[in-house]
């Protein structure tokens, strides 16, 4: 959303919306615009997802009808339903966030990990530590 603002002035105001205004407010700015352009790069030259060998890490989650390699990036950044509803196993457990647990604690589920705790409506950001001993983690850490 911050790139599609930054290079898209109409796209602003949905951005502000979902914290941009903030961001906007830390930067000492007024407009996405005004964004430093090493900034903007670094975020743009930021892969999708990250694959460890044992988990997938994306944003929003994967289209369970499509191979791990075909995923698109729409559905790695918005993807909610679909995905959620899923139990199909993949070849990956998938750490995901973007939906917002109801109880404010990591969903675990055998083919899943959401992380999004609802930091973004005041409850506590969760992080995840994992190993290379099994996929699951081996704790949470919240702040």
């Amino acid at each position: 959303m911050l790139l599609e603002a930054a290079a898209s002035p109409e796209r602003e105001l949905g951005w502000y919306s979902n914290g941009g205004d903030t961001t906007l407010s830390s930067y000492g700015i007024a407009r996405a615009s005004q964004l430093p352009a090493n900034h903007l790069g670094w975020l743009r030259a930021l892969p999708m997802s990250f694959d460890d060998g044992q988990r997938l890490f994306v944003h929003a989650g994967i289209d369970p009808s499509r191979p791990l390699s075909e995923q698109r990036p729409k559905d790695l950044l918005w993807i909610r339903d679909r995905f959620l509803s899923s139990n199909t196993e993949f070849s990956r457990l998938i750490v995901h966030g973007h939906s917002a647990t109801e109880n404010g604690r990591p969903d675990i589920r055998l083919n899943r990990i959401n992380i999004d705790t609802g930091a973004v409506y005041g409850n506590q950001l969760t992080a995840a530590v994992f190993s290379g001993a099994r996929a699951g983690p081996i704790e949470f850490l919240w702040a």
